[in-house]
């Protein structure tokens, strides 16, 4: 109320963070929960005791501090990231726990224990910025330090930061006699945030839950899957968009590059006189000093476009050169000096001026649908970007972050179609990959998002691979095979250069049964995208397989590296009949990936198959609780009580089953299993279905 009183005083905030926390614990939970609370007891307790901070909270896995002293702020800080540079020599980069910290002065308002205001968004966001092991401060600090203290201070200059009015000054500690131990500068995947830090959060953040994790079709190769033989340059103009360099200088701004380039991709990939290599395949080159024309000849294109950009204050330079590779020359030299505020107009103009270059010209009716499945709110645009680079981290808490991310996106803009849409395929990811802590709540939410895509803008062709994807899912209630290829088909009709719309039109012809025509889809999506993501060979070498090219198909996936690739070489054996094969490769992916609820199902299968029926009962049994919720779980475990006689549990699973996959019928079953398994197996586990009660249609 107006005529209370507020407290306030002037206090030194600090705030810190784990840099590429999502990372870590997507590769080690429990590792990294551990090495936290070991800083947290050793390091971050005493130092915050020693240099007489308080917590002032931990929201969500953030920290923030505040320090009566601003020299006791700064000498805190200096202490814990030179302990944690000795702690980190000799580890690996990937495994390093590395902080950022923002340390900054002002007037708060103190609630309930809390602290507010500007002084503390500005910490945060000086927290922001920071490089990992580094420290961040604003000139007030600076100013109020630097002769007390024996440090130096590198002037990192003004920088606007949102919700900031007026442009920050900020510095960089040079922290003497401790070099920094950190990996190369990276972009922060996410919007600023409070995160852990110190490891003192490690007291309120709880170990979750074992998930069931199913990385195989969307599981990414570190390094570059070329293809044996390069393939013939497209008849149709053909380009190359490489990544747009970020010139600022400062790693924060990398999401404006990585924004501009994704939305030229998706503007010249709806024109169907266009062949556009797919985004994965030029993101090999990021960083790397390589000339146009051996980009062309590597990926068999004959244009080129590259281009950086440069932000400044509320100004923006973006530079793009178009570059025909087969005569060397320049068809295109640009630079456009623009407000920031004026990006979205920006890349219309660039689209269409490449466009015109390429002689091929976007027609009114693509041209509007660029400007509709955009927005004109910069905020709303800049979290959408930033969930997308969240959400290729293709972990739980990447996701779990991309989800965050996108619902604010769409606050902000209730009818971003982009935002809406990626939005969607976040939570059906999260439900199929055994993420979601309610799968059939995060399945609705993705179908409730995807339809109003599809109202907004019917003519958006990833609306209808995701829509063809849950009607894939056997307990969802459009559950059908034959609308899945419907809308597979119009996904491709309608965005014909993206491989990722050919993958799924093949996935489907897959489970159809129809295995050449999968494997020319496939083979369409390799063309496409020439440095493949690593699932893609391995579907087309189990299509090739299943399609009785057993010889070809693994000669295409001979030397397995991740989970899905020995997921792949186990489907590829299984059809060629080589079942003790099969086991071994599924052995395998389970091993790399034991949350895994698909390559359990599929190990289960084999080992009934082989009549290991113990072996499968157990591993299905002992799996993490979530594997329930996935249903063909559910119906191999079913099986495999039925074949060691266990009736009465067998009926249970079977009823669990008929009850979320009330659509699933015996003809499906054999659909699904034809080739796979020997026929006389088949036959026997589609009599058992049928003798708890699953329908013949």
């Amino acid at each position: 109320m107006s005529g209370e009183r507020v407290e306030r005083r002037l206090a030194a905030i600090l705030a810190a963070d784990v840099a590429g926390y999502s990372r870590l614990m997507g590769q080690d939970e429990e590792g990294t929960l551990a090495a936290l609370k070991a800083i947290r007891y050793e390091l971050g307790d005493p130092k915050i005791k020693e240099h007489r901070g308080r917590i002032v909270k931990t929201t969500g896995d953030g920290l923030l501090i505040e320090f009566a002293s601003v020299v006791d702020a700064v000498r805190c800080a200096v202490d814990v990231q030179r302990a944690m540079a000795e702690r980190n020599a000799g580890v690996a980069a990937e495994k390093r726990i590395e902080f950022r910290i923002g340390i900054n002065i002002g007037d708060i308002i103190i609630e309930d224990g809390d602290i507010f205001g500007d002084g503390v968004n500005v910490a945060a966001r000086l927290e922001g910025l920071a490089e990992p092991g580094s420290i961040c401060v604003s000139r007030v600090v600076r100013d109020q330090v630097r002769d007390k203290l024996d440090f130096s201070f590198e002037d990192l200059g003004e920088q606007q930061v949102k919700n900031i009015a007026r442009p920050v000054r900020i510095y960089r500690v040079q922290i003497n006699g401790a070099a920094r131990v950190a990996a190369a500068p990276a972009a922060r995947l996410g919007l600023p945030r409070w995160a852990i830090a110190i490891g003192v959060v490690a007291c309120v953040v709880t170990a979750p839950a074992a998930v069931v994790v199913w990385r195989l079709h969307l599981l990414k190769n570190p390094t570059a899957i070329g293809l044996a033989t390069p393939p013939a340059l497209a008849d149709n103009p053909s380009i190359a968009v490489l990544p747009f360099a970020n010139l600022s200088g400062d790693p924060a701004q990398d999401y404006i590059a990585e924004g501009l380039t994704e939305n030229l991709l998706d503007a010249l990939v709806q024109d169907p006189g266009l062949f556009v290599v797919a985004r994965n395949a030029t993101l090999l080159y990021r960083g790397k000093s390589i000339t146009p024309r051996d980009v062309a000849k590597d990926l068999s294109v004959r244009y080129v476009l590259e281009g950086s950009v440069q932000k400044s204050g509320d100004q923006i330079r973006v530079t793009a050169q178009l570059i025909d590779a087969a005569t060397d020359s320049q068809l295109l030299s640009r630079k456009y000096d623009r407000k920031f505020a004026d990006l979205f107009a920006l890349e219309d103009d660039l689209t269409l001026q490449i466009a015109s270059a390429l002689n091929v010209h976007l027609s009114g009716r693509v041209d509007a649908q660029i400007i509709a499945r955009g927005t004109r709110n910069l905020e709303a645009w800049e979290t959408a970007v930033k969930a997308f680079q969240s959400f290729e981290l293709l972990t739980p808490a990447g996701m779990e972050d991309a989800v965050k991310l996108g619902e604010h996106a769409i606050d902000l803009d209730p009818n971003y179609t982009f935002a809406l849409l990626d939005l969607a395929y976040a939570y059906f990811l999260q439900a199929n990959n055994g993420w979601a802590k309610d799968r059939a709540s995060a399945l609705g939410r993705a179908r409730q998002l995807n339809d109003k895509v599809l109202r907004i803008d019917p003519q958006f062709a990833p609306v209808y691979r995701l829509r063809a994807a849950l009607h894939m899912l056997p307990d969802l209630p459009e559950f059908d095979f034959e609308a899945a290829l419907a809308d597979a088909r119009k996904s491709v009709e309608l965005q014909p250069n993206d491989d990722l719309n050919h993958w799924t039109l093949g996935s489907v012809f897959f489970w159809l049964g129809r295995f050449d025509d999968a494997s020319a889809a496939f083979a369409t999506a390799l063309r496409l995208n020439p440095h493949p993501y690593s699932w893609e060979p391995g579907w087309h070498a189990t299509a090739l397989s299943a399609a009785g090219h057993h010889e070809a198909a693994i000669a295409e996936i001979a030397n397995p590296k991740n989970p899905f690739e020995f997921f792949a070489r186990g489907r590829v054996e299984a059809f060629a009949q080589n079942f003790a094969g099969a086991a071994k490769s599924f052995e395998r992916a389970h091993e790399l990936d034991p949350d895994s609820a698909v390559y359990a199902f599929n190990l289960a299968a084999v080992y009934d198959k082989l009549g290991r029926v113990d072996e499968a009962i157990s591993l299905l049994e002992n799996g993490p609780p979530q594997w329930r919720s996935v249903p063909y779980v559910r119906l191999w475990l079913a099986l495999s009580y039925a074949l060691a006689g266990r009736k009465e549990q067998a009926a249970a699973e079977f009823t669990a089953f008929r009850a979320v996959a009330p659509k699933y019928t015996l003809a499906i079953e054999r659909q699904l299993n034809v080739g796979s398994l020997t026929q006389g197996f088949l036959n026997q586990i589609v009599a058992l279905s049928g003798e708890y009660g699953i329908p013949e249609k």
